[in-house]
């Protein structure tokens, strides 16, 4: 890669590029799986930059610098870029590929690198969605701000894929290569299935929802040091806490019982439009916190949501959103709805007590 097209490369990671650099950097990360890994983790090193205050204040020079460093570029070369950027989650409105409808998998298609266990990967921008055919005819809806990792071999020594964010899985079966998915946390195994997980890494919790079939979920469920597994049915929910059920590895453990309750719900639930409405556009918020929902809200409609106030963002609301397409609609509804103020300045909106 010349010197060159990494400026090339900063410049459409921070926004500030002209249409023909641009389409030039969508032609590079769609021709090859180790360019788009790439630039995934150019993307992640600038947001973690970019948000590395807690204030969220953008930290332009760290980021940059960061990302400069991720390149192996030299300090000499500056590029020209935007120095005031408004207060917001800056990278994640970086379209990493723009490919409507649906993205295919090519079967057999490897990164040149044994090392590598995954080798297909996709980065869905925050505001997006996107549907994924895979060699094996098994269809994935990711939702915004996941990444879905797709392993070496898969569809002819297995079929296991990586998930950071949250997933529509609707699984083709197969009785001799079960589908299997990895998050950070927990090992999902489908049984020919359809399910929804929900693992994004900035969450408190993991969920599995599973819509027809069964799941078997791997992982730790208590607070000991053991590994569980649990099975999971049509209409079954599993919410776990994630901030007591740290991670183990499944790999060399041995599977056993125990569960704590107080970490893991297991519940049966009629409509499961709350946990996997997403892909149709629907949201569905049943007695869920405000901090929680502004989460949600944030990755839909790529904003950014303050709650200074500690009692607003623990109130719980419930209600739905059919196919709204911009936030001030949602937040016009929450207004006649909530005992609380909204002030939008841009993309950013403050939450705040009628006190």
């Amino acid at each position: 890669m010349t010197e060159e097209f990494k400026i090339t490369l900063v410049n459409y990671i921070t926004g500030n590029i002209s249409d023909d650099e641009k389409e030039k950097a969508e032609q590079w990360i769609a021709e090859d799986p180790s360019h788009l890994e790439l630039y995934i983790q150019m993307q992640e090193a600038w947001n973690v930059a970019l948000l590395a205050k807690e204030d969220s204040k953008i930290n332009i020079e760290e980021a940059y610098n960061l990302l400069e460093s991720k390149l192996g570029m030299g300090h000499g070369k500056k590029v020209s870029f935007l120095r005031r950027l408004p207060y917001l989650k800056v990278a994640a409105a970086i379209i990493l590929i723009i490919i409507s409808g649906v993205i295919f998998f090519p079967k057999n298609k490897a990164v040149d690198n044994k090392e590598k266990s995954f080798t297909e990967s996709v980065y869905v921008p925050i505001g997006d969605k996107k549907k994924i055919i895979l060699s094996d005819s098994s269809v994935v809806w990711l939702n915004s701000e996941s990444v879905l990792q797709v392993s070496k071999g898969f569809g002819v020594t297995n079929r296991t894929v990586y998930l950071e964010g949250e997933g529509y899985f609707d699984v083709k079966h197969n009785e001799k290569l079960v589908f299997t998915v990895q998050t950070k946390d927990y090992t999902v195994r489908d049984i020919g299935t359809i399910f929804n997980i929900n693992t994004y890494s900035s969450d408190s919790k993991f969920e599995a929802a599973v819509i027809e079939g069964k799941i078997s979920i791997e992982g730790k469920f208590s607070k000991n040091k053991n590994v569980s597994k649990i099975y999971l049915t049509r209409n079954g929910v599993i919410k776990i806490d994630k901030t007591i059920a740290t991670l183990a590895h499944t790999d060399d453990a041995k599977i056993v019982n125990p569960i704590d309750s107080s970490i893991v719900k297991i519940l049966q639930v009629e409509n499961l439009d709350k946990y996997a409405g997403w892909k149709d556009n629907l949201l569905i918020f049943d007695e869920d916190s405000f901090k929680d929902i502004s989460k949600m809200l944030e990755r839909k409609y790529n904003v950014v949501i303050l709650i200074p106030d500690e009692e607003i963002a623990n109130y719980r609301y419930s209600g739905s959103f059919n196919n709204i397409s911009n936030i001030q609609s949602v937040i016009e509804i929450l207004k006649e709805t909530t005992p609380a103020n909204y002030l939008i300045k841009g993309d950013t909106i403050t939450i705040s007590s009628k006190k």
